[in-house]
């Protein structure tokens, strides 16, 4: 009896595990999925305010409302890409807790964890393998700081609204009060 008792306890153990296992593989999917579309989205937004940006320039401003208007969908649309790329690192922050939850229920006392909250175990394998491969100055400091590459898109977005934010009220320069600031010449 004891047997079939422990035998049922190790079956049920062994089926969480591939459980967990299953819900971690369906995690990594999801989160690699978001990294994907962040990329493609943030992609699309940023052809659009270069073709945006770019007929400003061309249109050489003879019609002043086609500038304000310009001027004012490039100033959403950078808004816009703060919101998507807020979004999708949002969710990547959500599949990659469920990552480091599934794989504490799959792993094993002796397996590596692959995700995990110490920051200087990360730093430490990195700062190892660029050292034997003989990467150092400026290029291991940068890679050592650690970018987003799922924050940059939201920076880059905020950067590109005040732009078009300041090309909105250069675009209004003959409506007082807005003027082109004096540091500025040109437009």
């Amino acid at each position: 009896m004891l047997d079939f008792i422990g035998t049922n306890m190790c079956e049920s153990e062994n089926t969480e595990k591939i459980s967990a296992i299953r819900k971690f593989d369906i995690a990594l999917r999801m989160r690699d999925f978001e990294i994907t579309q962040l990329a493609q989205r943030n992609n699309f937004f940023m052809i659009f305010q270069g073709v945006l940006f770019a007929g400003l320039v061309q249109s050489s401003h003879t019609k002043p409302i086609v500038s304000f208007m310009v001027c004012m969908v490039g100033f959403l649309v950078s808004i816009f890409q703060v919101g998507m790329a807020s979004g999708a690192k949002f969710w990547q922050e959500y599949w990659e807790q469920k990552l480091s939850d599934y794989e504490a229920l799959a792993s094993s006392a002796e397996s590596a964890e692959l995700f995990h909250d110490d920051v200087n175990k990360y730093k430490k394998t990195v700062e190892d393998r660029m050292d034997k491969r003989g990467v150092c100055g400026l290029l291991k400091d940068l890679i050592m700081y650690r970018f987003s590459v799922s924050r940059i898109p939201i920076y880059v977005g905020i950067a590109l609204s005040m732009i078009w934010g300041l090309l909105v009220i250069c675009a209004l320069r003959g409506y007082p009060p807005f003027s082109i600031p004096s540091f500025i010449v040109g437009f």
